[in-house]
């Protein structure tokens, strides 16, 4: 089954970086973060409040290191940004990324090749869909899209490193 969630910067009082509905508009995850001077922590909260998701994060000027955790299990994404490409490599769990990451249009893809998740600029919303093809990897796609969408670094096109 299918899941959609969308991601969307949070504007509201509630202090969060974002806020994950469903596509029947429920809320079900609050992001919120917290910079200092060696990175920045980010925790994927329920609805109850409680963390089902660790970041950390390393910035440096051409390459992010994020450590992600959830659920006993742990994966590794780095993401180096050159002048006109982006690389993403992940470790730890057998996943690669295919389209333009920064440009916000890229597919997951397991080791297989199969689809996990697909991810997209949803315009009229103003936010980051999410199609979610296997539901148990729903934490790691929503978190490496949180890690993507933190660049900002521009109209970049992306590569798989190897």
């Amino acid at each position: 089954m299918t899941v959609k969630l969308y991601l969307q910067c949070d504007t509201s009082d509630i202090n969060a970086r974002y806020t994950v509905a469903d596509e029947k508009g429920c809320l079900r995850y609050t992001v919120t973060g917290k910079r200092n001077p060696s990175g920045e922590t980010i925790r994927i909260c329920d609805t109850h409040g409680e963390t089902v998701c660790k970041i950390r994060g390393l910035g440096f000027s051409a390459l992010s290191v994020y450590s992600i955790s959830a659920g006993g299990e742990s994966m590794r994404l780095n993401i180096a940004v050159g002048t006109d490409r982006a690389a993403v490599r992940f470790r730890g769990i057998s996943f690669f990324v295919r389209g333009d990451v920064l440009m916000g249009s890229y597919s997951i893809l397991d080791a297989d090749t199969a689809a996990v998740c697909t991810v997209g600029r949803d315009f009229a919303r103003g936010c980051t869909q999410l199609l979610i093809e296997q539901e148990e990897r729903e934490i790691f796609c929503l978190a490496a899209a949180i890690c993507i969408n933190s660049l900002n670094v521009g109209h970049i096109p992306a590569l798989q490193m190897s």
